[in-house]
């Protein structure tokens, strides 16, 4: 289940909200996306109100740019890659990415359920049994929250242009003009992991004290900036920083095998 391009998981949040949507000025929304049977892209503005779900209806504070993503065919949806161009306060140009990817952790969970409909916005991904909640009260830090410090708030006068770069069906399938490649990086990562994996868990039977050996792999990579040594000190860094280590490598070692990637339309 990240603005620079960094990655962002779908995670049930719950938000203390008071306002009602329909005190703020919400700024309009632009799909620049064509029609599809497959999804249907739903903007949370003024012209798009009578669409968005009633659990949904007194949520205020949303950043600009969020939409419902739903979910038109019988698979789940596991990654969506998402672009937003807009003006901010100051009138400059502005945008921003975010990937939600189920494929991260394990187990996988959906970001947008068969025949269902998400939450997504520049800072998260929230899938329809938590809408509920979002009212509800309680936890902090939401994705949904507006960070100024990443995102400058958008100008509400000025219209949001929203691009759906690619939506990844569980099955492989893959819908969107995918300029960004996306799956590439999933596999890519899910390589990475792998490698990962049996390097630790050779260095354990070997006898080697996962203190030691997440020292020596981060040692290996100091100074070098290539993906592959970037992922290897990123992985040893997660291990080092986990209260609980074994439990991480194992987690990481139970990461979904992502399926065969293809665009629909492609046999």
């Amino acid at each position: 289940m990240k603005c620079p391009a960094r990655l962002m998981t779908m995670l049930p949040v719950i938000l203390l909200m008071t306002a009602s949507l329909e005190s703020e000025m919400v700024s309009l929304v632009q799909v620049d996306n064509k029609p599809s049977d497959k999804i249907d892209i739903i903007p949370i503005d003024d012209a798009h109100r009578s669409r968005v779900p009633p659990s949904l209806a007194d949520l205020a504070g949303l950043p600009a740019g969020s939409f419902i993503l739903a979910n038109r065919t019988a698979t789940s949806i596991t990654a969506v890659v998402v672009r937003w161009t807009y003006t901010d306060l100051k009138g400059n140009l502005q945008q921003s990415r975010i990937n939600c990817d189920a494929y991260v952790f394990a187990p996988l969970e959906p970001i947008v359920n068969p025949n269902d409909v998400s939450l997504i916005t520049p800072h998260g991904c929230v899938r329809q049994d938590v809408f509920p909640r979002l009212t509800a009260g309680g936890t902090i830090g939401s994705p949904l929250h507006q960070s100024t410090q990443t995102h400058p708030p958008a100008d509400p006068h000025a219209t949001v242009h929203l691009y759906v770069d690619s939506v990844v069906f569980e099955d492989g399938r893959i819908w969107g003009p995918d300029k960004l490649d996306y799956t590439s990086e999933i596999n890519d990562r899910y390589a990475a992991v792998r490698k990962f994996v049996s390097e630790v868990t050779v260095a354990k039977d070997a006898g080697e004290s996962m203190p030691s050996l997440l020292s020596r792999i981060r040692g290996d990579v100091q100074g070098k900036t290539d993906k592959p040594s970037s992922r290897r000190a990123y992985y040893a860094g997660l291990l080092q920083r986990s209260p609980n280590p074994e439990g991480t490598l194992q987690q990481l070692k139970a990461q979904t095998s992502p399926p065969p990637f293809r665009h629909i339309g492609e046999l």
